[in-house]
């Protein structure tokens, strides 16, 4: 083993999304995409302007892929160009931004839907407030992450990842995990009220190979929330 650092996600672009090398990656990823799905079918509308932050291989991008949808406007956006290069596959008129889901450089006002999938390293009042301030009102965001209670028992809930890279190398990264009346209190101070709160179990998992580091119980959790009409 190489030694034990701070991270950023370019350090582990290259092999985040190999679901061999990380299994645990791959099975919150197919728990967010299920999580997301039928709130992209309702709210990613034909007529729609969509911000995807902290996109990575978009999933916005490739639902509307595999369901043949389209949105007035998509942007995905992440902090790693490295990251963000995945999204260069996907189509339906994609704009892609490298920048900060906390300091977006967008208007206010210009989206009906944000799209934040395992959102944990970026999930601060800064990030809750660039979504709303961006958000048209009546727009909703969709926000998922690892839930509390893998969170809690896996690791304690401290509020780094550990991430163990092909050569050895162990980096942590940022993972901001709330509880639930936590993560609610969270968007509610920002302006933005929660209309669902659901969660993906682990024995909902059925496409990616299970991750020894998996808990029994609610491994993603997701919420849905909206700028209220002014």
């Amino acid at each position: 083993m190489r030694g034990v650092r701070d991270g950023t996600y370019s350090d582990v672009a290259l092999e985040y999304y190999d679901p061999v090398r990380h299994p645990t990656s791959a099975n919150f990823r197919e728990a967010s995409r299920a999580l997301m799905r039928p709130w992209l079918r309702q709210y990613a509308t034909p007529a729609a302007s969509v911000l995807e932050t902290g996109a990575g291989d978009s999933i916005v991008g490739e639902w509307m892929q595999k369901e043949r949808r389209t949105v007035a406007r998509f942007v995905a956006s992440d902090l790693s160009l490295e990251m963000l290069r995945y999204s260069r596959q996907r189509k339906g008129g994609t704009n892609l931004v490298v920048c900060d889901a906390q300091r977006l450089p967008l208007a206010d006002g210009a989206f009906d839907l944000v799209a934040a999938s395992l959102a944990d390293p970026y999930n601060t009042s800064l990030f809750w407030r660039e979504a709303a301030r961006v958000l048209r009102p009546g727009g909703h965001v969709l926000f998922t992450s690892p839930s509390f209670e893998w969170a809690q028992r896996f690791r304690g809930g401290a509020r780094i990842a550990e991430f163990v890279r092909a050569d050895g190398e162990v980096l942590m990264l940022p993972s901001n995990v709330d509880t639930d009346n936590a993560q609610r209190d969270l968007i509610g101070a920002c302006g933005l009220e929660v209309l669902r709160a659901e969660f993906v179990t682990d024995t909902e998992l059925h496409e990616t190979v299970r991750s020894p580091k998996l808990r029994s119980g609610s491994i993603v959790s997701g919420y849905l929330a909206r700028r209220p009409r002014e």
